[in-house]
């Protein structure tokens, strides 16, 4: 074999081993160079994993942790060991209990602990009234006289309606924003921001735009009445405020027992 045989085969083995050899040992200058920056990445990359956020850190230990199954060393296995339980077999007398321990949900947020239940109840609510929409639009009765007077008879309600959902738009935003809470649930649980103001020109050119949106917008928005609802459940079951009693209750025991009930009627 010739010498440089022997040196394209030298160097095509280093190559394959560049972590372990020093730039030195490389005669290419180019492919010297690469071994310094594989070098200086891998170094670079090794202080970042030592600097982890200690957040990271906590939550890398959490999941490692959790992922482990007991052992003899843990002292709820060892007294379960001593009274007959198997690993892989179902706690209880008769192995009719759970086979894994139940799991732990690591809350992250800074959201009360009456959040969650209450987004549930309004997601249900706005589910309820959309069906309800749907099933009467499908619907082909002939609207009667009765229906007809009880319809104009609500429109003399909406004011009073309205006014109500607007102070409770109010209290919701102050309420919200005192837990740090800075966009509202539904866009128009807090008050309405004031639009800002357009050349004449402008709102020329964007009303022929705007008038089919506009028109989307209004057949799938919810009544005062179904707001003023949703918007008051929203208030006692995040923050335990009764709207019609104007107080803001210490715990859910104090509203059960000191408020008449969730509408204007129980009060």
């Amino acid at each position: 074999m010739s010498s440089d045989e022997e040196d394209y085969m030298s160097e095509k083995f280093l190559s394959q081993c560049v972590p372990n050899v020093r730039p030195g040992l490389i005669r290419n200058r180019e492919r010297q160079r690469e071994v310094e920056v594989a070098a200086k990445k891998a170094k670079y990359n090794e202080e970042i994993m030592k600097k982890k956020p200690r957040r990271v850190m906590e939550s890398e230990r959490l999941q490692e942790g959790l992922q482990k199954s007991l052992n003899a060393e843990n002292k709820g296995f060892a007294l379960l060991a001593k009274m007959g339980y198997k690993p892989g077999e179902a706690i209880g007398k008769s192995s009719q209990g759970i086979v894994e321990p139940i799991g732990i949900t690591v809350k992250t947020d800074r959201g009360g602990l009456g959040r969650d239940a209450a987004l549930k109840q309004l997601a249900e609510r706005k589910r309820e009234i959309l069906l309800q929409r749907i099933k009467a639009r499908e619907s082909t009765v002939t609207i009667t006289t009765e229906e007809y007077r009880k319809r104009m008879t609500q429109k003399a309600e909406i004011r009073q309606i309205e006014g109500d959902l607007g102070k409770c738009q109010r209290t919701c935003e102050g309420l919200d924003l005192s837990m740090e809470i800075v966009q509202p649930e539904m866009e128009w649980f807090w008050p309405p921001k004031p639009k800002e103001t357009k050349e004449p020109q402008e709102d020329a050119d964007e009303e022929n735009s705007d008038e089919d949106d506009e028109e989307d917008e209004k057949e799938e928005e919810f009544e005062p009445s179904e707001k003023l609802e949703m918007l008051t459940n929203y208030l006692r079951s995040m923050h335990l405020y009764c709207h019609w009693c104007g107080v803001r209750y210490q715990d859910f025991d104090d509203i059960v027992n000191g408020c008449p009930g969730s509408t204007k009627d129980d009060h």
